[in-house]
């Protein structure tokens, strides 16, 4: 499943490295943080300097994970220190962030398991069987030998469960509940995380939720279902962009669809769309048609301009994806 001379010697590459930069993927989700920090807290150990960034900083959903505050905003220029370049959970470089656009460094090292990445760093450790960038993660440190703390254990567990859907999603396995005990035995508390990541949610984002089901549309004989969320719901609701978190895998839910799609239209007349697949439709082959990608049962595209048009043709693609089924 992972090639293990290639992990060697990103573990090399790691190891070498004094004071590496440590990246994810913008609008960053439970595998992003979970990954940042889990190979911060691992390089730590080591006694090594990481910094660790991703557009934003930290959101408040996920500051239950031990060492939050060590996730800063990007910055317009890399620290002058950094000798490693590292991106972890992010399928291509331009969703590094803004401010990556105009940086000179090449990405040494990418992890990641979105199949659709392109494989834009030097050494890139790709692995689209496992359903987290943790888990990736987890593999790597136990061929490295690295000791695995209590506290690393808990982001570790973080990306994969959110990832996993709470391990209900296709791509879960036997290998992959097993990583999870392993998990839980080297500290991670599974009732803990379950209720910061599932049972924590704020007014202000259930108050979005309840809006942004309220525009479901049913369609294709009931096979696939859309919802839209509006530039002036966060207004409305006081909610963050980072409260769509979850929202699509209620219209995924639903007895019958197959594939459900989130349309978030933009102040600046952009729209990003979430794609969600029971396992009959390839969402990633969907969304990489459009420029977007993913994995199968989960996909996203981001769109510039046109978002009418372009959500009609992504609601096209999805009609004849589920006609024939």
């Amino acid at each position: 499943m992972v090639d293990k001379a290639l992990t060697q010697k990103i573990i090399d590459r790691l190891a070498a490295s004094k004071s590496p930069a440590l990246l994810a993927h913008i609008r960053p989700d439970g595998d992003a943080f979970g990954s940042l920090l889990a190979l911060g807290h691992a390089l730590r150990d080591r006694g090594q300097r990481p910094s660790l960034f991703v557009e934003g900083g930290m959101i408040p959903m996920y500051q239950f994970l031990p060492g939050s505050e060590l996730v800063l905003d990007l910055p317009a220029q890399l620290p002058p220190e950094t000798d490693c370049l590292v991106a972890l959970d992010t399928s291509t470089r331009d969703r590094l962030g803004q401010n990556t656009h105009s940086w000179p460094q090449p990405i040494d090292i990418v992890i990641d398991h979105h199949i659709s990445n392109p494989a834009y760093g030097k050494l890139n450790l790709i692995v689209s069987e496992i359903p987290s960038t943790t888990g990736v993660l987890f593999e790597l440190f136990q061929q490295a030998s690295w000791k695995v703390s209590a506290a690393n254990a808990t982001c570790l567990y973080t990306g994969l469960t959110t990832d996993t859907g709470s391990f209900r999603y296709r791509g879960t396995n036997a290998h992959t509940l097993h990583a999870a005990a392993q998990l839980v035995e080297l500290g991670a508390d599974p009732a803990e995380i379950a209720k910061q990541c599932y049972l924590s949610i704020t007014h202000e984002r259930f108050a979005l939720r309840k809006m942004v089901s309220n525009t479901i549309s049913i369609k294709d004989n009931k096979k696939s279902a859309f919802l839209t969320i509006l530039p002036d719901f966060y207004a409305k609701t006081g909610a963050k962009s980072e409260d769509t978190e979850g929202i699509i895998e209620e219209v995924a839910s639903i007895q019958g669809v197959e594939v459900g799609s989130l349309f978030e239209f933009m102040p600046d007349g952009g729209l990003r769309v979430s794609l969600r697949s029971k396992g009959k439709v390839d969402v990633n082959s969907i969304a990489s048609s459009f420029g977007g990608g993913g994995h199968k049962a989960a996909a996203g595209i981001r769109f510039a301009k046109d978002a009418e048009k372009n959500r009609d043709l992504v609601l096209a693609a999805i009609s004849q994806s589920v006609v024939a089924l």
